[in-house]
C-alpha cells in the first residue's frame, strides 16, 4: 500500500514573505513622503533578488517550533531588525555588504549557541517547584524602594503626557545622583520584567495588575515612557512562550498592522504610522545602517566611550557618539541616535567586533535555554526578554550588561541554580548516608 504524502505548508516563508512586501509598501506609501526622518529616501535598486534570497535562507534556518527561548530571540531579531532592513536595502537603496552583516550576526550568534550548549553540558535538575527557589519578595522590595526614592528625588513631579516626555525627562537624568543611574534601569527595566514573569508563572493576578501599576508610576516621576510598556512586555512574552510558533503570531501581528496603517484615513495612519511604521519598524534599522556607513569610513570607537578601556582610548569625536550620529542623521546634536549590538559591535572593532559580541550574546542565550529546562520556558523567557529587546533595537552588549543590569540577573538565576544543585547533592549524599549496608 503507497504511503500518503503530506504536503506541509512553509508558513514561516510565506508569512515572512507578506510582511516584506507590506513593509515595503509602507515604507514607500507612508514613511518617505510623510516622516522622512533621518534623511530617509525613496532610490529602488532594479531588483531585490539578494534581499530576498537572505529573507528566505534565513526564514528557512530559523526553527519552525519555539522550543528554547533563544528560539523567539532570534526570531525577534530577524522581525524586528531583519526584514526593515532588507526593505532598506530594497527601497532606499541602503549598503548590501551592510544589510550581509547584520544577517551573518545572527547567522554566527546562533552557531555561538549551538556550540556552548554542546561543549559546556550541564546537567538538569527539573523540578515544577524549582521556581519557588528564584527570589521574589526581596526583588519586589527593591523596586518598590527605587520608585519612592525617585518619586522624592524629583519632588512629587509627576508626568504621563507623551508629548511633554523630552521637557522633564533630561532634567531628571542629569539631577540624578551616580548611584541611582544605575539603581534606577536595574529596577524598572530589568527586574520589573523578571518579577511580571515570575508573578506570572505564580498566578497572582492581584500582584500582576500592581506590578503594571508599578510601571505606571516609573514612567510618570520618570518621563521615559518606555518604562511605561516593561512590564506589559514581561507579560505578553509569558503568554506567547506558551504558544509552539509565537513567531507566527508575531509576524501576522506586525503584517495586520502595517495593512491598517496603509488603509487608515491620512490622520488615523499619521498617529500610527509615526508609532508603528516609522518609530518601531523603520527608524532602528535606518540608524544600524547610518552607524554602519559612518564607521565603515571613519576610525572606530574600540569601546573609547566604555569604562573597559579604562580611559586608555580616547574617541577622536567632538562628542558622545550618540549625540553626534543623532546631529549628523537629524541636524539636532542634541538627539541622541541609539542602535542596538550589532551595529554598536561593529562601531567599535568592525566585524572582529560583531563576531565577539555574538559569541558572548551566544554564551548568553545557551545559559538562559538551560535555566529555562529548570524553572520553565515561559518564565525564564519572559524574564530576560526585556534584556534582550534592548539588545537588539537599542543599546550597546555593555550597557545592557552593566546599566540595565542584566549581568545582575544572569547572577540571581545562576546563584539560585547552583543552590538547588547543592541542595539535591546534600540530599543525595545523606540518603546514601543513611541507607542500610547490607553484610
Amino acid at each position: 500500500m503507497a504511503k500518503r504524502i503530506t504536503l506541509r505548508i512553509p508558513w514561516n516563508l510565506l508569512v515572512t514573505l507578506v510582511a516584506y512586501y507590506l513593509f515595503s509598501e509602507m515604507y514607500v506609501k507612508l514613511v518617505v513622503p510623510t516622516f522622512n526622518w533621518g534623511g530617509m529616501t525613496y532610490d529602488p535598486r532594479d531588483n531585490g533578488i539578494v534581499e530576498l534570497a537572505l529573507l528566505v535562507f534565513t526564514s528557512l534556518l530559523l526553527p519552525n517550533k519555539v522550543k528554547n527561548p533563544c528560539d523567539l530571540y532570534n526570531w525577534l531579531y530577524f522581525v524586528i531588525l531583519l526584514i526593515p532592513s532588507a526593505v532598506l536595502s530594497a527601497e532606499q537603496g541602503s549598503n548590501r555588504f551592510h544589510l550581509l552583516l547584520m544577517f551573518a550576526a545572527l547567522w554566527l550568534l546562533m552557531l555561538f549557541r549551538r556550540i556552548f550548549a554542546g561543549v559546556f553540558y550541564r546537567r538538569i535538575i527539573a523540578h515544577p517547584m524549582n521556581y519557588r527557589h528564584l527570589p521574589y519578595q526581596s526583588v519586589f522590595l527593591y523596586i518598590l524602594g527605587v520608585l519612592i526614592f525617585l518619586a522624592v528625588s524629583v519632588h512629587g513631579a509627576f508626568n504621563l503626557n507623551f508629548y511633554k516626555v523630552y521637557e522633564f525627562r533630561f532634567d531628571i537624568s542629569e539631577n540624578m545622583p551616580l548611584v541611582f543611574q544605575y539603581m534606577l534601569p536595574l529596577a524598572a527595566i530589568t527586574l520589573i520584567g523578571y518579577l511580571a514573569a515570575l508573578t506570572y508563572h505564580r498566578k497572582n493576578t492581584k500582584i500582576l495588575f500592581l506590578i503594571a501599576v508599578i510601571g505606571i508610576l516609573f514612567f510618570g516621576f520618570s518621563s521615559n515612557k518606555s518604562m511605561l510598556f516593561y512590564p506589559l512586555v514581561a507579560m505578553a512574552g509569558y503568554f506567547l512562550f506558551k504558544m509552539s510558533r509565537p513567531h507566527l503570531l508575531i509576524l501576522g501581528g506586525f503584517s495586520i498592522l502595517a495593512k491598517i496603517t496603509l488603509l487608515l484615513p491620512e490622520g488615523g495612519s499619521n498617529l500610527l504610522g509615526a508609532l508603528f511604521a516609522n518609530r518601531i519598524v523603520f527608524i532602528p534599522s535606518h540608524i544600524n545602517y547610518f552607524y554602519f556607513d559612518f564607521f565603515s569610513n571613519n576610525p572606530k570607537m574600540l569601546w573609547a566611550e566604555s569604562k573597559i578601556s579604562l580611559g586608555l582610548i580616547t574617541s577622536e569625536l567632538p562628542m558622545g557618539v550618540m549625540k553626534y550620529i543623532g546631529g549628523l542623521m537629524t541636524g539636532n546634536y542634541d538627539f541622541s541616535s541609539n542602535t542596538g549590538w550589532v551595529a554598536n559591535a561593529y562601531m567599535n572593532a568592525g566585524i572582529i567586533g560583531i563576531v565577539i559580541y555574538a559569541a558572548i550574546i551566544g554564551y548568553i542565550f545557551s545559559l538562559i535555554d538551560f535555566w529555562a529546562k529548570i524553572y520553565g520556558k515561559q518564565l525564564v523567557g519572559a524574564a530576560f526578554l526585556i534584556p534582550v529587546i534592548t539588545l537588539i533595537m537599542s543599546a550597546d552588549l555593555l550597557i545592557v550588561l552593566l546599566t540595565t543590569g542584566l549581568i545582575f540577573l544572569l547572577m540571581i538565576f545562576q546563584v539560585t541554580t547552583r543552590g538547588i544543585f547543592i541542595h539535591k547533592n546534600d540530599g543525595f549524599r545523606n540518603e546514601r548516608i543513611g541507607a542500610p549496608h547490607n553484610a
